[in-house]
């Protein structure tokens, strides 16, 4: 057997058996692969066969990994690429904030090893002004009633970030490079799970104003000028505030007050130095 098909098997196997200790009401069912074309579509297509909440996907590495926009996620071995399959019994309105909760869990577990971590809005979390990991969210809504969502969380966790491609590498960051070491993957796996159940648990229980109120105590974007790209127009102006669906509320050099529901947001004390 060779070195790789032996790595590939002890982290399958090494896996399914940390989830069997699990003891975390979150998570319900983890379903272990070595490789994936993308943890989010796979979870979507169990999603759609009633696979229950609670049912999260896990991957080694990804060879089609997706972030916003249908950009590619480069996923090679040593991140951490899992997608929650969730199915809230809540307004779909309030579906924008499962990525708050998802950047809180992330952050709050990163911070457990000593650093400090930033969330950038919509969707990423930040080390030193660097990309650490990115969420993203996609649901089925019919009418007013979800269905089901699907949380995608891709996190550079062991990885050697002159292994990404040259127009990322400056942008981004990883938990080995920050601390020097390599960091247990399964002990953070488990510590995330934790922090996740917490703001989920917060999220069900529909105490919105508590999950903001963390989120902004651990945001970089409200207060700086930023340049947000939508899908039909580039926006500039200030990040005033996030509204109680987590929409960002950016006030315009005319001072006008315009709500985004999503884009890309480029800070402006760091447009040339990307």
């Amino acid at each position: 057997m060779s070195k790789r098909c032996m790595k590939e098997r002890a982290f399958v196997k090494k896996t399914r058996e940390f989830s069997k200790k699990l003891h975390i009401d979150v998570v319900k069912n983890l379903l272990v692969f070595d490789e994936l074309d993308s943890t989010n579509s796979t979870a979507k297509d169990l999603a759609h066969d009633g696979a229950e909440e609670g049912t999260i996907v896990i991957a080694r590495t990804q060879n089609q990994g997706r972030g916003r926009f249908d950009r590619i996620w480069q996923s090679p071995e040593g991140g951490v690429y899992l997608s929650f399959i969730l199915r809230p019994r809540i307004s779909a309105e309030k579906t924008s904030l499962l990525p708050f909760v998802a950047a809180l869990a992330l952050t709050k577990t990163i911070e457990s090893y000593g650093l400090h971590a930033t969330i950038k809005w919509p969707n990423d979390v930040r080390v030193n002004g660097k990309k650490i990991a990115g969420i993203l969210l996609e649901s089925e809504v019919i009418g007013d009633t979800i269905n089901y969502v699907v949380v995608g969380i891709g996190m550079n966790l062991n990885i050697d970030i002159t292994h990404f491609s040259t127009d990322i590498q400056p942008r981004s960051t990883s938990m080995i490079h920050e601390l020097g070491s390599p960091v247990d993957y399964h002990e953070f796996l488990q510590t995330f799970f934790i922090q996740f159940g917490s703001f989920y648990k917060l999220f069900v229980e529909q105490q919105y104003d508590r999950i903001i109120d963390e989120w902004k105590n651990h945001t970089d974007t409200l207060g700086k000028t930023i340049r947000v790209q939508t899908s039909t127009e580039t926006l500039q102006g200030i990040a005033s505030d996030i509204d109680q669906s987590g929409f960002l509320l950016l006030r315009t050099e005319r001072g006008e007050t315009k709500k985004i529901m999503s884009g890309d947001c480029l800070y402006f004390d760091e447009l040339y130095h990307i």
